[in-house]
């Protein structure tokens, strides 16, 4: 398995349309590097807690060390394990894991390893190989009122409300946007360039 490219599907759960990513990494990265990684291809701005979830193990950037649950705590606490330490490779044992940032917008993201593949010639990782739909804009209250607002501009022919105007301004999207937003190109070129400091 020495020297394999993990081929990783990263899918933003709950949404009207498809934002997915398939990345190219490196296993033996540790989770606390997965998370930037994530960050960049999906377009967050790093600015909220977040954490991973793999059969039953929660993956946590504020542990320094792991979490011994005392006999007494064991089926009532969930282990939790840092992810400063805990590699990738570890993790997608799971094949299929939970990524959740934000935990007042709770962004869900379900994180499937699909194969390990012999890196390309000539080729440095990570790297962005595939994406579909943009990512919403940070702290505009989860996925439901997302797909609210997309649903509003889809659907209102007539005026719009203050509070929406006001909203989709805030958050550089127009009705015209929203209304269009599956098929928003998303910029694989660039989530590649700013991968850079990871090769």
């Amino acid at each position: 398995m020495e020297d394999k490219i993990a081929v990783i599907r990263i899918k933003l759960k709950d949404t009207h349309y498809p934002i997915r990513r398939r990345v190219e990494v490196d296993p033996d990265i540790t989770l606390d590097e997965f998370h930037e990684i994530i960050q960049i291809v999906m377009g967050w701005e790093n600015d909220h807690l977040h954490h991973f979830v793999a059969d039953g193990i929660t993956y946590d950037p504020l542990l320094a060390e792991e979490y011994t649950i005392p006999e007494e705590l064991k089926g009532i606490v969930k282990p939790e394990k840092p992810t400063i330490t805990t590699k990738l490779r570890d993790v997608l044992e799971s094949k299929k894991f939970l990524y959740e940032y934000d935990f007042g917008d709770s962004w869900e993201h379900e994180i499937v390893f699909n194969r390990y593949i012999e890196p390309k010639k000539g080729v440095r990782y990570p790297i962005c190989a595939a994406a579909k739909g943009l990512c919403p804009p940070e702290d505009i209250g989860g996925i439901g009122r997302y797909n609210d607002l997309i649903y509003e501009a889809k659907n209102k022919t007539g005026d719009y409300s203050e509070m929406f105007l006001d909203k989709t301004y805030h958050f550089d999207l127009s009705v015209e946007k929203l209304r269009n937003i599956e098929n928003e190109p998303v910029d694989i070129k660039y989530i590649n360039e700013r991968l850079e400091r990871f090769r």
